[in-house]
């Protein structure tokens, strides 16, 4: 078992993603911490506090081991705009007139935005600048079947995945660099989870269903008065994409 408690700072560390399950997130829920008192490991002296659970986890678990095996940088619309046509662009899907892949070379070609000059640039002085706006280096999925970016539930089950995460969010670190030079395009991205949190609120599912999980699969006596929260901490995925001139 890979968990330890910080009583200092008040947090549950899990190091390896498989660690987090069905059973362990119900322990939370129920009794504060990972084990049940009929399990060894269990803390007697432990005093929980049901409106502060905090799972912190490294993000090198959960990128290479979990749910975040198969994302690339590929699948970050910031990337492939910058790849195609040297522009600093977010997903576009919300002008209905224009196609997504390829809305970056019309609207460069009549001015609207500038493509980065030659040189390094680090995704977080882009952001200070103006360049990119801060939500474009995020993308959004869900692990309850139809999620995109050939999403899977890594080292556990579909189902876990589904019941502790749910929907889940990845981005683009900020010391993420994008490179131009005469003969190429090239992004030397890491990437990371977004923190998650557990409870049976999901906005992503009917409230009917929230319910229905909670009552069928939820812990004997849900003590929690705010959700849990996954925190994902440390260095995430490091990646390089590359596009030739």
């Amino acid at each position: 078992m890979s968990w330890s408690y910080d009583s200092a700072s008040r947090v549950w560390r899990c190091t390896n993603f498989s660690d987090l399950q069905y059973a362990e997130i119900n322990n939370f829920a129920e009794y504060g911490q990972p084990v049940s008192p009929y399990q060894s490991g269990y803390d007697h002296d432990h005093v929980p506090d049901f409106g502060n659970v905090v799972i912190e986890m490294p993000q090198a678990a959960v990128m290479n081991s979990g749910y975040g095996e198969n994302i690339t940088a590929l699948d970050f619309p910031l990337v492939n705009h910058f790849l195609d046509n040297g522009v600093m662009m977010g997903d576009t899907r919300y002008m209905p007139q224009v196609v997504e892949r390829g809305a970056d070379a019309i609207l460069s070609a009549i001015g609207a935005i500038d493509r980065l000059p030659s040189g390094r640039h680090q995704l977080g002085h882009l952001i200070a600048r103006g360049t990119v706006r801060n939500r474009d280096r995020f993308i959004s999925t869900n692990l309850y079947g139809w999620g995109d970016y050939g999403i899977t539930s890594g080292s556990i089950s579909a189902g876990d995945a589904a019941y502790i995460h749910g929907t889940v969010s990845f981005a683009l670190k900020r010391n993420t660099v994008f490179v131009v030079t005469s003969a190429e395009r090239r992004v030397e991205a890491e990437i990371g989870a977004g923190d998650d949190n557990w409870d049976f609120n999901s906005s992503t599912i009917n409230p009917v269903i929230n319910a229905t999980v909670a009552t069928l699969l939820g812990p004997d006596h849900y003590n929690l008065t705010a959700p849990i929260r996954i925190q994902f901490r440390g260095t995430g995925k490091r990646m390089i994409a590359s596009k030739r001139l």
